[in-house]
């Protein structure tokens, strides 16, 4: 049983281009014109956390554990003259 995904298509006649939620063997008409279409190959996403502009909120949450981070990392800094990651405790 195929599941319905998210396509984009070019229609064959006007180029319109447009997306649809169809399965995988569907080839919708155009709704411009009504002729064929050919499916589209998308570029694909790269999603980095905390980057997504559809959710400045979880952006800002994002940003306010960076910040934290590299507050505490310049505070441990300051304290012991090295990076954590270059600290040994049992030196």
């Amino acid at each position: 049983m195929s599941k319905y995904m998210f396509f984009d298509f070019r229609c064959e006649s006007c180029n319109h281009v447009f997306e649809d939620f169809v399965k995988p063997d569907v080839y919708p008409s155009c709704p411009e014109c009504g002729a064929e279409t050919r499916r589209l190959i998308s570029k694909p996403t790269l999603a980095i956390p905390g980057t997504d502009p559809d959710f400045p909120g979880e952006y800002a949450k994002w940003e306010k554990k960076r910040r934290a981070k590299a507050s505490e990392d310049k505070k441990f800094f300051d304290r012991h003259g090295v990076d954590k990651k270059h600290h040994s405790y049992g030196s």
